[in-house]
C-alpha cells in the first residue's frame, strides 16, 4: 500500500472512531439540562469536539489510552476554560469519551 492510500486508510479509520465517540457522549444530552437551548449549545460543542479530536488523533502515530486520554482532556478543557460548558459537562464529556476507548481503538485496528 503506498503512502497516500495509507493515510486515506487511517482518515477512514479515524473517522469511523469519530462516529463512535459521537454516539458515547450523545449520552450527555440527554441528562438533566437546564433547558432546550442548553442541550442544543452542548450539541454543537460535542460535535466540534469530536472533530477536534479526530484531527489530533490523525496526527498521532500510535493512539494510546495515555495519548487519547492527552487530547481529550486539551480538548475538553478548551471548551470548559472559554465557558462553553460547566465543569460538570466537561468531566461527564471526559468519563463518557475514556469509557470508550476501547471501541475507538477496535475501529482504528480494523
Amino acid at each position: 500500500m503506498d503512502k497516500q492510500n495509507s493515510g486515506m486508510g487511517k482518515g477512514i479509520l479515524i473517522g469511523a472512531s469519530v462516529g463512535v465517540l459521537a454516539g458515547a457522549i450523545a449520552g450527555v444530552l440527554f441528562a438533566p439540562q437546564s433547558g432546550k437551548e442548553t442541550r442544543a449549545n452542548i450539541a454543537n460543542y460535542i460535535h466540534e469536539m469530536k472533530d477536534k479530536i479526530a484531527e489530533e488523533l490523525m496526527n498521532v502515530e500510535e493512539v494510546t489510552k495515555e495519548k487519547y486520554n492527552e487530547i481529550v482532556e486539551k480538548i475538553v478543557k478548551v471548551y470548559e476554560l472559554e465557558k462553553k460548558i460547566t465543569v460538570e459537562e466537561a468531566q461527564d464529556i471526559k468519563e463518557k469519551l475514556d469509557a470508550n476507548y476501547d471501541e475507538v481503538v477496535k475501529v482504528i485496528k480494523k
